[in-house]
């Protein structure tokens, strides 16, 4: 079971305010965090896990097969941050049901808007538009100070390390 918690902007956008269960995650990293990103005129969902902050941004355009799209997004980042393969297969099949619910945690909220920041003042001193993939990287090597300063990648690896 895989939760992803969404602001109330985004839930109205994904149409997932009525009925919410009280459920919890399954997975190692925990519940996931959504908003939505503007970037310009372009935007993305932006999301990140409870327990590492690691980002996972995917097209908006997505939005309406989110519960299809997410976990392929999330293996395709612990792929890229250097998960096991066989790591990533069991936290794929620990998401193989997807609910919704809202927000319960005001410091992963502060670190949604934070990526949101750092995200767009990136975006525009670019030339061209980063691509999903740039932005992830960026973002997963940026110092969360809640938790010492270490980054979503370090705090990933280590989840998947303690098993």
């Amino acid at each position: 079971m895989l939760v992803l918690r969404c602001t109330q902007k985004l839930l109205a956008r994904l149409k997932q305010t009525d009925n919410l269960p009280l459920v919890e995650s399954t997975t190692r990293l925990g519940d996931w965090y959504g908003n939505i990103l503007q970037l310009g005129r372009r935007q993305h969902l932006l999301f990140i896990s409870e327990r590492s902050r690691l980002p996972v941004v995917i097209p908006i355009r997505e939005g309406k097969r989110l519960a299809e799209v997410f976990p392929g997004a999330v293996c395709n980042v612990l792929d890229l941050v250097g998960v096991a393969a066989a790591d990533i297969a069991d936290e794929r099949s620990r998401m193989s049901e997807i609910a919704f619910g809202r927000t319960r945690n005001r410091s992963l909220l502060g670190t949604l808007n934070d990526f949101a920041f750092m995200a767009q003042i990136g975006d525009a001193r670019r030339p061209e538009p980063e691509t999903p993939e740039e932005l992830i990287r960026f973002l997963a090597q940026t110092p969360i100070l809640p938790l010492d300063g270490a980054s979503p990648i370090e705090l990933t690896r280590a989840v998947f390390r303690g098993k």
